[in-house]
């Protein structure tokens, strides 16, 4: 979790662009594997319904 944390960081992801982020975002630009990226996005995909 902390290496996906410290790209994160080094990608400059906050929390507008984290809001625009996508599955194929994670597992190009970032080399994240599909399971946690689908996690990634499932819990973003909450945050979005929580602040509609």
């Amino acid at each position: 979790c902390e290496s996906y944390a410290d790209e994160f960081r080094s990608q400059e992801i906050d929390g507008q662009a984290l809001m625009l982020l996508k599955e194929d975002h994670l597992m190009t630009a970032m080399n994240l594997k599909l399971g946690p990226a689908l996690k990634i996005c499932a819990r973003i995909n909450t945050l979005k319904d929580e602040l509609s």
